[in-house]
């Protein structure tokens, strides 16, 4: 209890005058002894309870700090700062410097974040339970109000922070964030390891909201700050006509927004009226989306069209021939729409050749009469099936082939190796690279549009690590940028680590 009455005696001095801050807090983990944890010693040399570690308040200036609002919200170059000045003076002391780790950073760019929410300075509660297992030591410094640059000189200045900052540790993450207000927090996660962290290909950053529709929102805002001329709308509570529609929104330069079957939440109507559309398109009929979502959405656009049709095939179908049944498609690409996963990775591959994602009944023995009129209509000479025959008969594929029609089939072991060879045949030097779990639907939805408008593959994976299909075209790609969809409910920082399975 002492811990937390500590605690909050810092949160209402932070309210109160917004003064500069910063605590910090370490644990052990003792050799031979797996799972003992000592607490380290706080700033003032007195153990803390809890294994949390504060010191006092540090009175200052917060007119350098109002200024900073980085368009992506990563502040990359802030905290590429804090881990050279934390390394000059780890240098300054004839220690070697810490190794940025993916993983901890993902960590540590949590922690500011969820801070700079609540506009409340604290550790995160037994923040070593997310670390990627084998540390022997960890800490965590935080702070808030201090100007990137002065940061870590603050830091320094305290025994307990600086104690941190000149450990034994190997490691580091780092995390930056700002309130509205213009108040900056900061988090250093620290470890020991006995050895090198994986280096992912690219810069990895993560893109997450408190729930599936705020994180719809903040991959259309990070996708397409310049706005859209059209934005499909989809159910988040379940996902057969979204599938359609994320590789035609992506092929339209346009994001995939999710909305409840009944309403459109304040966060999705604040980007919709951000992104200012001249059409939106609903999939879907009235029991997945209500007519009242559609006079909401009418308030925002000129043009709102629902798109739909018995079943989730015919919505597919449908959406087909809205997208493209007037100037036709070369190809089209089916999956099977008892699933969402195959169908999910190929919707940026689709998106990338102007393409329909259509979803069919793998079980059936040939192709169905409906999907040939379909391909006839658009005037498509090339069939792709995403996902192996136990998803999409092979009686189907072979009934496509005798129909005159090129067939190429992809199909892994499982659905990540599906999606990996997917996103290999299509984007082999893609500058971006784009991951969501392959055990959920909603954050890979709105994600794949935004892989297909950023001509960037969408991987599946793992939640707690890379499946390693996707780990091998990963660095294969190469890409620049990889981009985390969803938070740690979906994938793990080890995800961001890229640990592979």
């Amino acid at each position: 209890m002492k811990a937390h009455l500590v605690i909050a005696a810092v949160v209402g001095a932070v309210l109160a005058v917004p003064p500069l801050s910063a605590t910090a807090a370490g644990v052990d983990q003792q050799a031979g002894a797996a799972g003992a944890i000592s607490v380290a010693a706080s700033a003032d040399g007195v153990p803390q309870p809890g294994g949390i570690e504060l010191d006092e308040q540090q009175p200052g200036d917060l007119s350098a700090a109002t200024t900073l609002a980085p368009a992506t919200g990563d502040f990359a170059s802030e905290r590429a700062l804090i881990l050279q000045q934390t390394n000059q003076l780890r240098a300054q002391n004839g220690l070697p410097p810490l190794r940025l780790n993916n993983a901890l950073n993902d960590i540590a760019q949590d922690w500011s974040m969820q801070q700079a929410r609540a506009l409340t300075m604290s550790h995160r509660p037994n923040f070593t339970a997310m670390y990627p297992a084998g540390w022997s030591r960890a800490s965590e410094n935080v702070a808030a109000g201090y100007s990137p640059g002065n940061v870590v000189a603050a830091w320094a200045g305290s025994p307990g922070h600086r104690a941190n900052l000149l450990s034994s540790n190997t490691d580091i993450g780092i995390g930056v964030a700002m309130h509205p207000s213009g108040r900056i927090y900061y988090t250093q996660n620290f470890g020991r390891y006995s050895s090198a962290p994986p280096t992912p290909p690219g810069i990895v950053s993560r893109i997450a909201g408190s729930d599936r529709y705020s994180t719809s929102a903040l991959i259309s805002t990070r996708a397409f700050p310049a706005g859209a001329s059209t934005v499909y709308i989809a159910s988040g509570a379940n996902f057969p006509d979204a599938l359609a529609a994320a590789a035609l929104a992506g092929a339209a330069d346009g994001p995939l927004l999710l909305v409840t079957p009944t309403s459109v939440p304040t966060v999705i109507l604040t980007e919709l009226r951000r992104l200012g559309p001249d059409r939106i398109v609903v999939a879907g009929g009235p029991g997945v989306i209500s007519d009242a979502v559609l006079s909401t959405l009418r308030t925002v656009a000129p043009v709102v069209n629902r798109v739909s049709g018995e079943n989730r095939f015919a919505t597919s179908r449908a959406l087909a021939l809205d997208a493209y049944g007037e100037r036709g498609a070369s190809a089209v690409y089916l999956a099977t729409g008892a699933g969402f996963a195959d169908a999910l990775a190929a919707g940026p591959a689709a998106a990338s050749v102007n393409a329909p994602v259509v979803l069919v009944n793998g079980a059936l023995p040939e192709i169905d009469a409906d999907t040939v009129a379909l391909i006839e209509r658009l005037g498509a000479t090339r069939v792709v099936i995403a996902g192996g025959t136990g998803a999409v008969s092979a009686g189907i594929e072979s009934s496509l082939r005798m129909l005159g029609l090129s067939v190429q089939r992809y199909a892994g072991a499982d659905r990540y190796s599906t999606a990996s060879l997917i996103a290999s045949a299509h984007f082999p030097d893609a500058a971006n690279g784009f991951v969501a779990t392959g055990t959920g639907f909603a954050d890979a939805l709105s994600g794949g549009a935004a892989a297909g408008a950023l001509g960037a593959p969408l991987f599946t994976s793992n939640p707690a690590c890379v499946p390693s299909p996707a780990h091998t075209a990963l660095r294969n790609q190469n890409p620049d940028a990889l981009v985390l969809l969803g938070g740690f409910g979906a994938l793990l920082p080890t995800v961001a680590g890229f640990y592979r399975c």
